[in-house]
């Protein structure tokens, strides 16, 4: 019901704004609407004669509606039709994939059978007011808060997780944001995702400044049941590029008698003149796990947040990408989880066919200790096809 109601209310807002913006703009000038269209094949093989495959057909509904000159109202849908063998061997797949994290729930199972489950969720509906020094939105958003490539210990409101790479619009919050520009380098930014009391909610802010040619950033605010205060730069050394974010969280209760975390995570990234790009990264997290694990790859898919970016106390990644001639691009990723004593890698090749038309072929091979063995336990293989509008 409260889903219905929303959407309602939007739509019956919404055209109030375009009954008094008729005359100057046509519907047609004030409406933007876009997407895609994705096709994914999976295949996990944990050995050769144990090869699961699966499914996916991904849409993406992208709506932006200009109300006013400073005002506009944006809603993206996220559409997934999941079917095949391993869909077939989740039963419990339908009520995972509807589980709005959100202040409202956004999430539907429009259909739920053995072998066939149908999603769709709102992850954004916001209104956004501009004006020339500040910008203010509420609703389902964005709010991205890091400055590092591959780990975001800044990113309080959307982290995510780097192995998850069919998902590059990244989850929304239910937020009120506000945004003061002091200059064109140096801004204020406030934003408040509300929950049932203070332990459930985030209340925090960034202050973004300019010093010796290097961008940085300071937030402090309450993350859920913590405090947390944290720091970004960006900027380069020489040619190579350098950045890092950290973010120490610490408990409220009992704040004397209790130790904090600290998430910290920092950069080097290159590019070379006939394209070749190289990057390499470190996380450090004082709350992961120090000692190996089962080898189960559910450690590397869990649910992520920027306390816990990755399950191991370190975890090192590096990545090697280039073009190999205009349509043709590709990339080779390594993890390695310290603690845990977990590798992965993700190659990966893109192979653009004609405008809006994309293809691309990703693999993730999954290796760690079992039983005092080192040793695989899973490859997947990604096969998607893109088409954009």
């Amino acid at each position: 019901m409260i889903k219905h109601i929303l959407l309602t209310i939007l739509m019956l807002t919404s055209s109030l704004f375009y009954a008094q913006e008729i005359e100057k703009k046509s519907l047609k000038d004030r409406i933007t609407i876009g997407g895609y269209v994705k096709y994914m094949n999976t295949s996990s093989v944990v050995n050769l004669d144990s090869i699961i495959t699966d499914n996916l057909i991904h849409n993406r509904i992208k709506i932006k509606a200009e109300l006013s000159d400073n005002l506009s109202a944006v809603v993206e849908m996220r559409n997934r039709i999941f079917y095949g063998e391993a869909t077939k061997l989740n039963p419990l797949l339908g009520s995972l994939l509807d589980n709005d994290m959100g202040r409202v729930d956004l999430s539907f199972v429009l259909l739920d059978k053995s072998s066939l489950v149908i999603h769709s969720i709102l992850d954004r509906a916001y209104f956004k007011y501009i004006s020339a020094k500040w910008e203010a939105r509420i609703g389902r958003q964005r709010i991205n808060w890091g400055m590092n490539l591959a780990w975001n210990p800044n990113d309080l409101f959307n982290a995510y997780s780097l192995i998850d790479f069919d998902y590059q619009e990244r989850p929304g919050v239910d937020a009120v944001r506000f945004q003061y520009f002091t200059s064109d380098l140096s801004s204020i930014d406030l934003a408040v995702q509300p929950g049932k009391g203070l332990d459930s909610s985030i209340i925090a802010g960034l202050w973004k400044f300019n010093k010796w040619k290097y961008d940085f950033q300071v937030l402090a605010g309450n993350y859920y049941s913590d405090i947390a205060l944290g720091a970004g730069w960006a900027g380069n050394i020489k040619k190579g590029g350098f950045k890092g974010e950290l973010t120490y969280f610490h408990p409220k209760k009992e704040f004397a008698d209790t130790a904090g975390v600290l998430s910290a995570s920092t950069t080097f990234d290159y590019s070379f003149k006939k394209g070749l790009y190289i990057n390499a990264s470190v996380l450090y997290n004082s709350g992961g796990s120090g000692s190996s694990s089962s080898g189960s790859f559910q450690s590397l898919i869990q649910e992520v947040s920027a306390k816990n970016l990755m399950p191991s106390k370190l975890t090192y990644f590096s990545q090697v990408s280039g073009a190999f001639n205009p349509t043709l691009t590709g990339s080779f990723s390594a993890f390695y989880m310290q603690g845990v004593n977990m590798l992965l890698f993700m190659p990966s090749i893109s192979y653009n066919i004609e405008e809006n038309w994309d293809i691309m072929l990703v693999g993730q091979s999954a290796f760690g200790e079992v039983n005092n063995k080192f040793k695989g336990i899973g490859t997947g293989v990604y096969l998607r096809l893109m088409l954009s509008y």
